[in-house]
């Protein structure tokens, strides 16, 4: 039989503990991994469920309790304020979005690595008009020997206001983190398709922007992705590259570049 625990750990602050003990606050949820449960396997959600670690039948070999924590962020400062590497340019920034999260097999013998575990993680709660961008959302998990947060190959899922991703360790620390998308900077041009598209660094292919000159908001083209580009390491200004017949829809190609503002068409 499944046995659910919730431990809500609260530290109380008094003066007798240190500051650093009254913020060490977590919510653990446990689930105990029996003969029938590993023969069915089982999702677990954390606490606020926003964070959920899909089990597959029989990916654990013996029984063992799993356990989800939510963390406070201020658990992890020291990690946060020394993140691995920000984006390659300098125009983007990447920030944590909401809770970081810790997921244990405790008995680590139940796993032998030959299968994955499901990750998925919520988005938090947004304000309902604040209708800006967002940039790329990743599920980083925290590596203990490097002392660095490093990317797992995430998938984005906008109209489920999640991020997923495929893991292959016992234990982890996880958290989405986001380059947020600069809306303003350089468009370049160059001879391609013949349409109105562009190479974005940010937007994947299929995407709809709308181009807007900067110093004429009356001057728009609207475009889709269909390529890679420009490099912001080499570009770091440019935002956008337009294919020719769409760039001279804002200016003339003489001008080689333009400022512009790149929204999302909704």
């Amino acid at each position: 039989m499944i046995r659910i625990i919730f431990l809500f750990a609260v530290v109380l602050m008094t003066a007798a503990l240190p500051a650093s003990a009254a913020e060490d606050l977590e919510t653990v949820v446990s689930v105990q991994f029996d003969a029938e449960t590993i023969v069915k396997g089982y999702t677990l959600e954390s606490e606020d469920q926003r964070m959920r670690l899909g089990i597959r039948p029989e990916t654990l070999n013996v029984s063992t309790q799993v356990d989800i924590k939510t963390l406070d962020p201020s658990l992890m400062g020291d990690s946060l304020e020394s993140f691995a590497e920000a984006p390659a340019d300098v125009l983007s920034e990447r920030v944590l979005l909401g809770e970081i999260y810790l997921f244990d097999i405790l008995n680590k013998s139940s796993y032998d690595g030959s299968d994955f575990f499901f990750l998925e993680i919520k988005y938090p709660e947004e304000e309902e008009e604040d209708e800006r961008l967002h940039g790329r959302r990743r599920i980083y998990f925290y590596n203990g020997v490097s002392g660095e947060w490093e990317e797992l190959p995430s998938t984005d899922s906008p109209e489920n206001g999640s991020v997923r991703a495929l893991i292959h360790l016992p234990y982890a620390r996880l958290a989405i983190f986001e380059d947020q998308i600069p809306e303003v900077g350089e468009a370049s041009w160059y001879a391609y398709k013949g349409c109105d598209c562009a190479a974005s660094p940010d937007y994947p292919k299929g995407t709809y922007l709308v181009v807007t000159r900067v110093n004429d908001p009356e001057s728009s083209v609207t475009v889709v992705v269909n390529d890679y580009g420009p490099e912001r390491d080499v570009h770091p200004n440019r935002i956008i590259d337009l294919d020719l017949v769409a760039f001279e829809k804002l200016v003339p190609r003489t001008w080689g570049l333009v400022d512009v503002r790149v929204t999302l068409l909704q």
